[in-house]
C-alpha cells in the first residue's frame, strides 16, 4: 500500500510515470536448473545452491542453504552466473517474493527461482516494485498448475510495473538502505540492553540485592 502511495499504480497512474513489463527493464530473466540436484555435505568444497525457500522473507537467507558438488556447479554456472544487483524471484511453491543479491557471491539456483538482471533500473526499486501488492496480484492471476503454485517465465516477463525517473528510484533505494541501517542499529541496541540487564540480574543475585538498590538509588 505504501508503495502505491509513493508511486501510484498501473490502474491509477496519478504521476504519469512510465509503465513497463519486467522484460522491458531486465536484460535477462531465466530460471534455475530443472534437474533435481544431488546435494553434498562437504560444505568446504561444495557450492551454495539456493531455492525459493531461501528468499521467502524478501531477503536471501544464507543460514540454511544446500550445497552441490563442484562438478555440478561448473555445469550450472556456465548457464547462469548470479551477480550482485540481480533479483531472485520465487516462482514455485512460495511465489512472487523477490530478494536482491546484495553481495558478490558464487552460487547456483534451482528451478523454483527466477533470476532477473535489471537494466536501466535501480535494483532496490525493482525489488520493491516486484514485492508490491499490485505485482503480487498480477502473479496470482497468472499462476499455473494444480497443487503447487507455479509462475511461468512468460508470465513473469509480461508482468507490468510503474517506472518513475531514475533519480526518484535512487532516492527510494537510499531511503530503504537507511531503514535497514536503523533496524540493524535497533537490533544491536536491544541485544546490548538485554545483555546489560542479564549482567545486572546476576550481580544483583550475587550481592543479595544490594546492586539493584544502588542502581535504583542512582
Amino acid at each position: 500500500a505504501r508503495f502505491v502511495e509513493m508511486f501510484g499504480s498501473i490502474n491509477n497512474n496519478i504521476y504519469k510515470y512510465e509503465i513497463k513489463t519486467l522484460q522491458d527493464v531486465c536484460e535477462k530473466i531465466k530460471d534455475g536448473t530443472h534437474q533435481t540436484p544431488i546435494y553434498t555435505e562437504d560444505i568446504e568444497n561444495g557450492f551454495k545452491f539456493l531455492s525459493s525457500k531461501d528468499v521467502t522473507t524478501g531477503k536471501i537467507d544464507w543460514s540454511n542453504i544446500k550445497y552441490i558438488t563442484a562438478e555440478l556447479h561448473e555445469k550450472l554456472y556456465e548457464k547462469i552466473k548470479p551477480r550482485k544487483g540481480d533479483i531472485l524471484l520465487a516462482k514455485n511453491g512460495t511465489t512472487g517474493v523477490a530478494a536482491v543479491v546484495e553481495k558478490e557471491e558464487v552460487f547456483d539456483i534451482y528451478v523454483s527461482l527466477a533470476l532477473l538482471r535489471p537494466i536501466d533500473i535501480n535494483s532496490v526499486y525493482l525489488w520493491a516494485a516486484i514485492n508490491s501488492d499490485e505485482t503480487k496480484n498480477q502473479f496470482n492471476r497468472s499462476l499455473k498448475g494444480i497443487g503447487v503454485p507455479n509462475l511461468h517465465l512468460g508470465e513473469i516477463k509480461n508482468t507490468k510495473i510503474i517506472v518513475p525517473p531514475i533519480a526518484l528510484q535512487n532516492q527510494f533505494a537510499d531511503f530503504v538502505h537507511q531503514i535497514d541501517k536503523s533496524k540493524l542499529f535497533a537490533k544491536i541496541y536491544l541485544k546490548n540492553i538485554a545483555i546489560l540487564l542479564t549482567i545486572c540480574s546476576i550481580m544483583n543475585e550475587n550481592t543479595n540485592g544490594k546492586m539493584g538498590r544502588r542502581l535504583y538509588d542512582n
